[in-house]
C-alpha cells in the first residue's frame, strides 16, 4: 500500500529516501515516472514499470469497469429519482416558491413567497414591464433567494418558464403532471410564454451539416464550420480571423476519411477482444460473490425489521402496545425497508452492468470501423460523437479526444501502457 505522503506530493524511493515531485505534475505520473511497484494482494499481481504489457492491459481495463461500476451507482440513483418523477412527485431540491417537506418527501407551496411568485407572473403577462423591470421590482418589494441575495434577471426568466408553478415539471428532457400545488393557472403561464415570444426575435434556421460541432482549428482553437458550395459540394473550414492562422478547409468526402482514422484509434482485433473478455468474465466471478456477500447481508437486515414488524403487530393486537406508537414505529420501519430494498437494486444493477458494460465497450470498439465504413455521413457523426468529444483539425490530420472509457483503450493501444 502507497504510504498517506504519496497523496500529498512526495514518495519514499527504493533507497528510502523521500522525495517531492513537482507540484505541476502530481496528476499526470505514472508508475514508470515513479519507478514505484504495486501490490495487488487479493489478485496476487505485482504492477511495475517491467510488468508484462499484458498485465498492463487487464488491470487498465479492470481500472476502467470499476470506475464505470461507482458511476452506475450514481446511475442507478438518478433511475429512482426518475421512478418518483413518474409518480408525479418532484424528485429533487424544490425551486424558489416552494419548499420540500422531508416526512412525505414531496414538494409543498412556501407561503412567504407565494405572493411574490404570483406578481412576478402577472407583471410580465400583463406586457407592460420588461424582464429587468420585473426583476427589480419584485427585488424592492422583498423576494430574495435563499442565500438572501437578490434574485438575478437569468433567474427570474427561469421563475417564469418553469411548467412547475402551473402544476408539471421537467425531469431529465421530460414533462411530468405533478401532483404538488399549482401556485398559478396554467392560463397565466400561457400568457407569460406568449409574451417571451412577442419579445424575442425568431432565430435564423440554418443547414444542418453532420460534422459541425464537432472540430476546432489546431492553429487557432477556432471552430470548424461547413457551407455549400455551387449548390451540392461541402465544404468545411475555419471560422476564426487571426492572420496567422492559414484557415484550413477540405471538402466533406475527403473529412469523413480522415475521421475514419479517429475510428480506427479504438479498434482492436477479434483475439484481442476475446481475450480480454475472457479476462473480465474471470475477474467477474470475484466482483459477483462480492456483491452477492452485500446482497444476502442487506436482505438478512430486511427480515429482522420485518420480525419486529411481525411481532410489534402481535403486541399492538394483545394491547401490549398503544395503536399510536405502533403506528409511529411502524412507518419508521417501513422507510428503512425501502431504504434497503433501493439499495439491493442498485448492488444488482451494478453487478449485471460491470460485465455487461465491459462486454459492451470492447464489441464496439471492435466493430466501429466496420460500421463507419458502411454508415452515411450523418450516422458517422453520431458514432464519432460516441467515442469522442471534440478533435482538432489542421486541414491534414486529426487529433481527437476520446470520451471515457475510449480514451484508455486508444491510449492503450497506441503506447501499449494502461497504467497511466
Amino acid at each position: 500500500m502507497l504510504p498517506p505522503s504519496f497523496w500529498f506530493g512526495y514518495q519514499y524511493g527504493r533507497d528510502n529516501t523521500l522525495f517531492q515531485f513537482p507540484q505541476s505534475t502530481l496528476y499526470d505520473l505514472t508508475i514508470e515516472d515513479l519507478d514505484i511497484e504495486i501490490h495487488l494482494i487479493k489478485e496476487g499481481e505485482v504492477l511495475s514499470k517491467d510488468s508484462k504489457s499484458h498485465a498492463k492491459f487487464v488491470h487498465g481495463i479492470k481500472v476502467l469497469l470499476a470506475k464505470n461500476y461507482i458511476d452506475n451507482l450514481s446511475e442507478e440513483a438518478r433511475k429512482g429519482m426518475t421512478e418518483k418523477a413518474e409518480q408525479g412527485l418532484y424528485p429533487s431540491y424544490a425551486p424558489i416558491g416552494y419548499k420540500n417537506n422531508l416526512e412525505t418527501r414531496q414538494i409543498e407551496v412556501d407561503l412567504s413567497a407565494l405572493p411574490y411568485i404570483r406578481k412576478l407572473f402577472e407583471w410580465y403577462a400583463s406586457g407592460n414591464y420588461s424582464l429587468s423591470q420585473v426583476a427589480k421590482k419584485i427585488g424592492e418589494l422583498g423576494l430574495r433567494s435563499r442565500s438572501g441575495k437578490q434574485i438575478p434577471k437569468s433567474s427570474i426568466e427561469r421563475i417564469l418558464k418553469n411548467p412547475i408553478y402551473y402544476g408539471d415539471f421537467t425531469w431529465n428532457g421530460r414533462l411530468y403532471k405533478g401532483k404538488h400545488q399549482p401556485i398559478v393557472s396554467r392560463e397565466l403561464w400561457d400568457q407569460v410564454q406568449e409574451a417571451f415570444r412577442k419579445t424575442n426575435r425568431p432565430q435564423q434556421t440554418r443547414r444542418n451539416f453532420p460534422f459541425t460541432g464537432m472540430l476546432k482549428c489546431a492553429f487557432c482553437g477556432c471552430t470548424i464550420t461547413a457551407e455549400l458550395k455551387k449548390g451540392k459540394y461541402i465544404y468545411y473550414h475555419c471560422t476564426g480571423s487571426k492572420g496567422s492562422c492559414p484557415k484550413p478547409h477540405v471538402r466533406q468526402e475527403v473529412l469523413e476519411k480522415k475521421l475514419g482514422e479517429v475510428i480506427k484509434g479504438i479498434h482492436i482485433s477479434d483475439e484481442i477482444k476475446d481475450w480480454i473478455i475472457k479476462a473480465l468474465r474471470e475477474s467477474h466471478k470475484e466482483e459477483k460473490s462480492y456483491h452477492d456477500r452485500i446482497i444476502k447481508g442487506l436482505q438478512s437486515e430486511y427480515n429482522q425489521i420485518q420480525d419486529r414488524i411481525d411481532k410489534a403487530y402481535e403486541d399492538k393486537l394483545d394491547g401490549k402496545i398503544p395503536e399510536d406508537l405502533f403506528l409511529r414505529s411502524m412507518n419508521r420501519w417501513r422507510k428503512e425497508q425501502d431504504r434497503i430494498l433501493y439499495q439491493i437494486n442498485q448492488y444488482k444493477g451494478a453487478n449485471r452492468f460491470y460485465l455487461d458494460e465491459g462486454v459492451k465497450i470492447l464489441e464496439l470498439a471492435n466493430k466501429a470501423y466496420l460500421l463507419y465504413k458502411k454508415q452515411d455521413a450523418y450516422q458517422k457523426a453520431r458514432l464519432l460523437k460516441t467515442v469522442q468529444s471534440n478533435c482538432l483539425w489542421d486541414g491534414v490530420s486529426t487529433r481527437p479526444e476520446y470520451r471515457k472509457p475510449f480514451d484508455i483503450l486508444a491510449k492503450g493501444l497506441q503506447t501499449g501502457n494502461w497504467l497511466s
